[in-house]
């Protein structure tokens, strides 16, 4: 028999499919997103070696963020360098994750 769990969202009394969401909070993550080039790992090094700290706050840079999309291109005019902490919140908000 199959466990059956509640939606992930704690204020929904719905019942949640496998991935932990009902279908009213089930968002598809960047379902329209082009995919990473095979080359992506040298871009992202080149990137975080040329802006070595976060765009935002200044900490340390791990990740990069394409600014207008990767549907943009993946040169240096759409990357920033980000901490995990900024990629997460304007990811986040731009998914519609958060307000």
């Amino acid at each position: 028999m199959p466990l059956v769990r509640g939606c992930r969202n704690r204020h929904c009394p719905e019942y949640a499919g496998p991935d932990g969401w009902c279908d009213r909070h089930r968002v598809p993550a960047f379902a329209g997103s082009a995919p990473l080039p095979t080359d992506w790992p040298a871009i992202r090094g080149r990137q975080l070696a040329a802006f070595p700290f976060c765009h935002e706050c200044g900490a340390a840079a791990t990740e990069v963020h394409h600014v207008r999309g990767r549907e943009a291109g993946h040169g240096p005019g759409n990357l920033w360098s980000l901490c995990r902490r900024c990629h997460a919140t304007i990811t986040g908000r731009e998914a519609g994750w958060l307000g």
